[in-house]
């Protein structure tokens, strides 16, 4: 019985011992998808499209709606495409009737149309396309009109014609889009470039003839074209998944 407990003692001893010289292996098991010694997920559950709209546009008279899709882990394009309403007068509208300036006639608000189409890039480590700080270029098209609104004499040669000025350019763009919880986008960015404005305008003018003692009238329309730098700043709100 003594050389039983003995032998006994010196087992559990040389079990205790080993154990303690020996590391333990605890397997741990990942969930599908997550490889080992990574928590990172092998699906792609980042942001791939984006609708928005512009609230400074809208502030400005345009009204966009903008779509953009991450065709790319760091690559994006955006496309837009919406109505002008110009609040205030197009560029350079005069009333002048001594000839020293552009005789526009009488204006209302009118509608126009605007288009624009972006190439994006996110160099963001934090973030696959489209969160985060972003660079890209943009080209656009922009319309703003204002129907003339005359009275009088002549006034039906003239109304109905439209004072138009359409900006068409390019920019460099930088901006940043973050995302909410509820799927919710914000977008802030500025954009700097060149534009091609084109202006065309056209005054009613006035010839009295003395032998008939009255008025005749004709329209005449002008169309003015130059390359101005063109700054756009953008504040954006939409939904994406």
């Amino acid at each position: 019985m003594r050389k039983k407990l003995l032998l006994l003692s010196v087992v559990l001893i040389s079990t205790l011992n080993y154990a303690q010289e020996t590391p333990s292996r605890i397997k741990v098991y990942t969930p599908s998808g997550v490889s080992n010694g990574s928590s990172k997920s092998s699906k792609d559950n980042s942001y791939k499209w984006a609708v928005k709209t512009d609230l400074f546009g809208i502030v400005s008279g345009e009204f966009p709606l903008i779509g953009e899709y991450r065709f790319a882990p760091k690559f994006s394009v955006e496309a837009s495409a919406g109505v002008t309403y110009a609040y205030l007068p197009n560029a350079f509208l005069a009333n002048d009737n001594n000839g020293s300036g552009l005789d526009s006639g009488n204006t209302k608000a009118g509608m126009g149309t605007a288009f624009r189409g972006a190439i994006k890039f996110y160099p963001s480590s934090d973030y696959d396309a489209i969160e985060g700080w972003n660079f890209g270029i943009q080209v656009f098209s922009k319309t703003t009109n204002r129907e003339y609104s005359e009275t009088g004499d002549g006034a039906a040669l003239i109304n109905g014609l439209k004072d138009s000025k359409t900006k068409t350019g390019l920019s460099l763009i930088i901006g940043k889009q973050i995302f909410q919880d509820s799927n919710v986008t914000f977008e802030s960015f500025i954009g700097v470039g060149f534009a091609s404005v084109k202006r065309e305008y056209s005054s009613l003018d006035s010839v009295y003839n003395n032998s008939t003692s009255s008025y005749s009238y004709n329209v005449t329309t002008t169309s003015l074209t130059e390359t101005k730098p063109n700054v756009q700043f953008g504040l954006r709100i939409g939904f994406g998944n």
